[in-house]
């Protein structure tokens, strides 16, 4: 194996013996792990696709208590179980996070031995389990030798699209923000993430991805989804934020200020966003404005009220859905996930989450710059992945991501492959198809 450092790619600083010992303990790796297990690829191919059915699977009831989602969520959380009890591997640069990530499931438990047990409390541990086992399945196949990253990476945005296309071609039919397939707010946010993989790849020169990610933006303003739209642009944003040169700094006031433009241009010309923004329950204003917040308002209200009775630990797992009964607003979720933690697990809760999620995005943030270091074909990969997280924290402040299968998948995925991936591939096997 030939050891040298490739050109050009800004390795200067980096000191010989310490690039050395690097290399030898991710090839030992890759060669314990060895070919990508096909199983491994069809398991996690299998759940992607699976997500391309959105809110759908929720509208069908396997038995009264258990909607077709929640059953598909505890059939992909056995069969994760099932692979890891055939490959208990943990690739080096996960075992932090999931570490991390595997305290903050076991606080939820501590939840369940000392509060009631409920079938959305288990539902919604299902997903977060669901995700740990994504991370450390992904960066299996991303360490192993010629691993098809790229291709789940497609099949992750295939995924995306198709729910896309398909409620595009519905608009004719059931006009814009219609909920006779998907549910509008579900599917923008389930958008965002392709969003933010095409932002990734587009940040390091996809012009193509730019197109791709403007359709996908396109949907998320026809389905009137307002917390979306907001949050695609602000991905827009950031794609293109470099700081460290005059250009950056040029570039990057552009695309604000056209963002902010697109945004108040729909506002005031594209009636159906109109009515959505300044119609209904105007209980909050903004520079003087009322807008619409659906009720949200009231429910965080309610959340933040029931969650001071047990600030440090919590009520619970799912008990901020049981909170919101006695609204009687048809109400069923806090529509936002920092709350929901708060209420159901309380402070401690809430530390583990950023703990271990921080965690997660420092390690993929670390990998990403070892990308850019030594020119690897994964750069792209770690700023969308980067991006996608970002996406996920922004979501969570209005809506219910933590407990989709939809949204948390994929991107746990995603972040597997940005840490399983071999930072010096170039040196160690022939390059992912």
């Amino acid at each position: 194996m030939d050891n040298r450092r490739p050109e050009g790619t800004g390795t200067e600083d980096v000191p010989a013996p310490r690039v050395h010992r690097s290399i030898y303990r991710s090839a030992m790796e890759a060669r314990r792990l060895g070919q990508a297990a096909p199983l491994s690829v069809s398991l996690l191919m299998t759940i992607i696709f699976a997500q391309a059915l959105v809110t759908i699977p929720a509208q069908f009831r396997v038995i009264p208590a258990i909607s077709l989602g929640g059953f598909l969520s505890l059939l992909f959380v056995l069969l994760l179980v099932m692979h890891f009890m055939m490959r208990p591997y943990v690739v080096r640069e996960t075992r932090w996070p999931v570490f991390m990530f595997l305290l903050f499931t076991a606080w939820i438990a501590y939840g369940f031995i000392f509060y009631r047990l409920t079938v959305p409390g288990i539902q919604n541990t299902v997903v977060i389990i669901s995700s740990i086992l994504s991370l450390i399945v992904a960066a299996q196949v991303a360490m192993s030798i010629r691993s098809p990253s790229r291709a789940i990476v497609r099949a992750v945005l295939i995924a995306i699209w198709i729910p896309a296309v398909i409620y595009v071609l519905a608009i004719p039919v059931f006009g814009f923000g219609h909920t006779e397939i998907f549910a509008p707010r579900s599917l923008a946010g389930f958008l965002l993430i392709g969003i933010a993989i095409h932002c990734g790849y587009w940040r390091h020169g996809s012009r193509s991805d730019l197109w791709l990610a403007l359709f996908l933006y396109a949907v998320v303003v026809l389905s009137l989804s307002r917390a979306a739209m907001g949050m695609g642009l602000g991905v827009f944003v950031l794609a293109q934020m470099r700081l460290d040169s005059f250009t950056g700094w040029v570039r990057l006031i552009a695309i604000l200020v056209a963002a902010v433009g697109l945004a108040a241009f729909l506002l005031l010309n594209f009636e159906p966003l109109k009515q959505r923004f300044f119609s209904g329950d105007l209980s909050a204003a903004v520079g003087g404005v009322k807008i619409n917040t659906m009720g949200r308002i009231a429910a965080w209200t309610t959340v933040i009220n029931s969650a001071m009775e047990a600030p440090i630990i919590g009520k619970g797992p799912a008990s901020s859905s049981e909170a919101l009964e006695t609204l009687h607003a048809g109400i069923e979720q806090p529509h936002n996930d920092y709350l929901r933690i708060w209420h159901d697990y309380g402070v401690i809760g809430l530390l583990l989450w950023f703990g271990a999620f921080g965690t997660m995005m420092l390690a993929c943030r670390r990998q990403y710059k070892r990308f850019q270091q030594w020119g690897a074909r994964e750069t792209s990969l770690g700023a969308a992945t980067g991006l996608a997280q970002i996406t996920l924290l922004a979501l969570m402040l209005t809506d219910n991501v933590l407990i989709y299968f939809y949204n948390m998948v994929p991107i746990f995925i995603l972040s597997g492959l940005v840490l399983g991936s071999l930072p010096y591939a170039p040196l160690l096997r022939r390059s992912a198809r």
